[in-house]
């Protein structure tokens, strides 16, 4: 289509650009096959020239520009920036302690000469995937630490590498892939890590436990914070990273807050084509909600239907 200069095409998305230039770029090409190649800096002073042609085919309207749009008031809502937008919060002491515990284990573990190449990177991921769980619940820090590592399913260091960074990094493309919010599970079960690792991973599970709840400030400043959005006349979602975490946070949300809110969990449990069915049953149960959920809906579904407040429990 893009080899004739003569004909006229428009090509609309509903997408918006990721960030990954390269990605970008492979669009542009679709208007010239030269913006393939374009230079990594088009800043650059001698890259004028480039800018010119791109400039003749791109058109960036801001919010401002479009707020009032051909007469009509197109109602954008304000960002709120408030000085709340970003918390912190102080671990309680178990936690500290645990967290301190665990950190210990995890550098013991990633500085283990014992065994292979194969048997220490998944030792690696592991411990990784110790630190991410026990950073975003005692509930995910508990299943983590009782489960087998994902990595530890893979023969090649390839396969490892792929395993790990699919279960316990943040996607880096647009879309999460399914299962990614499942805990990705701690213990190596190698035969050299087994009689030390395993008890050790159990006695933290139990204290990870012990900590749900009271012993969690996390939870108890978000909970504060979901509290005040819904006075505030909000319905927001919280997002978190894995499912063990949003069952968690679900459940004590619905003890906290008063019985004229309405809670639900959607997380990867449920079927794709079951969760846009229990966002509509929660809507529909009462005009103040929170759905908490995780990245399995970071895609496909429309949520500003229903909700108007986002809290990221997990930040990536």
């Amino acid at each position: 289509l893009s080899d004739n200069p003569k004909r006229h095409v428009i090509r609309v998305t509903a997408t918006p650009p990721s960030g990954n230039e390269a990605a970008f770029q492979s669009l542009l090409a679709f208007l010239d096959a030269d913006f393939q190649q374009l230079p990594d800096d088009l800043s650059a002073s001698q890259s004028g020239a480039i800018r010119q042609r791109l400039a003749r085919h791109l058109v960036q309207r801001k919010r401002d520009d479009i707020r009032d749009y051909l007469g009509a008031d197109t109602r954008f809502p304000v960002r709120d920036q408030q000085s709340e937008s970003e918390l912190t919060y102080t671990l309680s002491p178990g936690y500290k302690t645990l967290f301190d515990k665990a950190l210990k284990y995890a550098r013991e573990t990633v500085t283990d000469a014992a065994g292979n190449e194969r048997t220490r990177r998944v030792r690696w991921w592991s411990a990784v995937a110790l630190l991410r769980a026990l950073s975003s619940s005692p509930a995910a820090a508990a299943e983590t630490m009782r489960n087998r590592s994902s990595a530890a399913e893979a023969d090649t260091i390839e396969e490892i590498d792929e395993i790990g960074r699919r279960t316990v990094l943040d996607p880096i493309d647009d879309e999460a892939p399914e299962g990614a919010d499942v805990s990705p599970g701690a213990d190596p079960s190698g035969e050299e890590d087994a009689p030390n690792v395993r008890p050790r991973l159990r006695a933290m599970a139990h204290e990870a436990e012990a900590l749900m709840g009271a012993g969690d400030n996390k939870l108890r400043e978000m909970t504060r914070i979901v509290g005040k959005t819904i006075s505030d006349g909000y319905n927001p979602i919280v997002f978190c990273s894995f499912i063990a975490t949003a069952e968690y946070v679900a459940e004590a949300l619905r003890e906290a807050l008063p019985s004229s809110v309405a809670v639900a969990a959607v997380t990867g449990t449920l079927p794709p084509a079951e969760r846009e069915e229990r966002i509509a049953e929660l809507a529909a149960e009462s005009s103040r909600r929170v759905l908490v959920c995780t990245d399995c809906l970071s895609e496909g579904i429309n949520l500003q239907e229903h909700f108007n407040a986002v809290i990221h429990y997990d930040l990536p």
